[in-house]
């Protein structure tokens, strides 16, 4: 069985199927955990009354196993039928789940997958400030610098040099140890292009703002302080700000095609598209949410038809496969809302740089 793309993998017409996507909980799996998750689909797939897949999914169990020993640490996502239709091995991490029923469409995976924006969290407690690097489903503690602890014999002369907590002063010491990491985080280049997420303390956080000034944008007004909480529990948290984090990411995009709409590097008409994936020249495609069109294409030659009507047969959704294929090249996947597009187009393409007509 070899891999499929995902348009093959979820695009089926029968009306008993399985499609399902397994991720290890950690960069060191543990393979019970897929004995776990597959025992839950059966449990599912009896309480629906599926038999006929309960049976395809049990006929194929030793299959699925050997395709996600041989990739441990990537997501992979299966379609099951009467049998195994088809598997693909994923380089993004995705939630574990599964689909039961006719067909599902590759839209809600791909936003899970591709709309996942990358951030900077910098949470500032009373005792440290930590800097952490990730998204909404994996973050790591990158840097962490701590404050002075409050010495045991203390009087209330001495303790405003030490940490603030007991008297709610904020010591000249800690103003100035805020500054210098402040300053120290804007020089680290790996920065400069994701939005930074400030978190903790609103008084320690209102001082380091004012020496933290990050040209591509921060996000404050969030009222969390993560001090003592693991990578796993600020992820969770983390998902009550992610519309902020994309609202974000989306007006950048906005004002970058604004200022490149004169420019032969951005693409509105679905056939220059096609025809510059084709090429491997876009870097950057931007989708409507919740919009399809259904078609054929093959980007081996870039040619490509255009359906009135889904056919469940011959028609693939292009602007899915143009995601896929764009992915593929090591390009970003963006999705807005319908209004935001220019009328009559149906997408968005920036190109790589150095390209003429």
């Amino acid at each position: 069985m070899k891999p499929v793309s995902l348009n093959q993998l979820l695009f089926d017409s029968k009306s008993d199927s399985l499609s399902f996507f397994y991720t290890p909980l950690s960069d060191s799996p543990d393979l019970s955990q897929l004995d776990v998750f597959l025992e839950d689909m059966k449990t599912q797939l009896s309480l629906q009354a599926k038999v006929k897949v309960k049976k395809a999914l049990e006929k194929n169990l030793v299959e699925i196993k050997r395709i996600i020993k041989s990739h441990p640490e990537k997501s992979h996502g299966f379609f099951l039928s009467e049998s195994l239709q088809g598997y693909v091995v994923l380089e993004q991490k995705i939630h574990s789940y599964c689909i039961i029923g006719k067909t599902f469409h590759v839209r809600p995976l791909l936003e899970e997958i591709s709309v996942n924006p990358e951030f900077v969290l910098i949470n500032i407690s009373l005792y440290d400030i930590k800097i952490y690097r990730g998204d909404f489903q994996h973050l790591e503690i990158i840097q962490q610098y701590e404050f002075d602890e409050l010495p045991k014999n203390f009087n209330e002369e001495s303790s405003r040099l030490y940490a603030p907590q007991h008297l709610g002063l904020i010591p000249y010491k800690t103003i100035l140890a805020l500054k210098t990491i402040a300053h120290k985080i804007m020089d680290v280049i790996l920065y400069h292009s994701l939005p930074v997420v400030v978190t903790g303390l609103d008084e320690m956080k209102s001082i380091f703002l004012r020496y933290f000034d990050h040209s591509y944008g921060i996000i404050s007004n969030i009222q969390e302080d993560f001090y003592e909480k693991t990578c796993v529990e600020i992820v969770e948290r983390c998902k009550n700000f992610r519309s902020q984090v994309m609202d974000f990411y989306s007006a950048q995009l906005k004002e970058r095609i604004k200022r490149m709409m004169k420019s032969k590097r951005l693409l509105t008409d679905l056939g220059d598209i096609i025809e510059a994936a084709h090429q491997g020249r876009v870097v950057h495609l931007v989708l409507p949410s919740e919009k399809k069109v259904w078609g054929k294409i093959d980007f081996s030659t870039g040619e490509y038809s255009l359906h009135k009507r889904m056919n469940k047969k011959t028609s693939i959704d292009i602007l899915n496969e143009l995601a896929e294929e764009v992915i593929k090249q090591g390009g970003k996947i963006q999705i807005l809302g319908p209004h935001f597009f220019p009328q009559d187009s149906s997408v968005i393409a920036i190109l790589r740089g150095h390209y003429d007509f």
